[in-house]
């Protein structure tokens, strides 16, 4: 594997039941730097293997690594760390204000009992700008648009500062798909020390 991947996947196997696999022998690389779209008709299995990429999903057989390390071996904190995922829809069981939503994307970087500080207020500031949503800050998430809520999960997924970006239906959710480079170059623009490792895949 060269050194440049970030995110490996090789002859991935998954089934929601035995008798209809959804991936079969799905091999992709994710170097460091890159945009990925991954494209396909509806039901072809784009949206589970982001799930399985996330590791939110067990394959039956193949193997993922990030930076060289087999994902089954990262706890959920650590892959937080490294892997943000934005959802085709989110739905809350409470509501929160739109900074309190950015701010969840920094607890993967916080202790046990730590609660975010300065720096992370301002990191989620910088990225609520640079989805141009710094004026929804004290609003309540559940008031917004559906255009609006997802640039919030977008923000958090930028204030996550992974690694790795896994964006899910995005043609669906953003209107244009320069939008979509833009996050990249916003992102290498907040976390300037990580522009040649991050990552953004789409399945579209």
């Amino acid at each position: 594997m060269r050194a440049s991947v970030l995110l490996h996947a090789d002859s991935l196997t998954f089934a929601y039941d035995a008798t209809r696999p959804v991936l079969s022998g799905v091999s992709l690389e994710v170097t460091r730097g890159a945009i990925v779209g991954i494209l396909g008709p509806n039901g072809s299995g784009k949206t589970t293997l982001l799930g399985v990429l996330a590791g939110t999903r067990r394959v039956s057989g193949g193997r993922i690594t990030l930076d060289g390390r087999p994902l089954g071996t990262f706890t959920r904190r650590e892959l937080a760390a490294r892997i943000a995922v934005v959802p085709q829809e989110t739905h809350l069981a409470f509501d929160y204000t739109v900074m309190e939503m950015v701010l969840m994307g920094r607890h993967p970087h916080l202790g046990l009992f730590e609660v975010e500080g300065p720096a992370d207020l301002a990191t989620a500031r910088d990225a609520l700008v640079a989805v141009g949503a710094a004026h929804l800050e004290a609003r309540d998430f559940m008031t917004l648009s559906g255009g609006e809520k997802q640039r919030v999960v977008i923000a958090a997924a930028l204030a996550q500062a992974t690694d790795v970006l896994l964006l899910f239906k995005i043609a669906v959710l953003l209107e244009q798909f320069a939008f979509v480079f833009g996050i990249h170059v916003l992102a290498r623009h907040l976390f300037p020390t990580r522009a040649t490792r991050w990552a953004l895949c789409i399945a579209a």
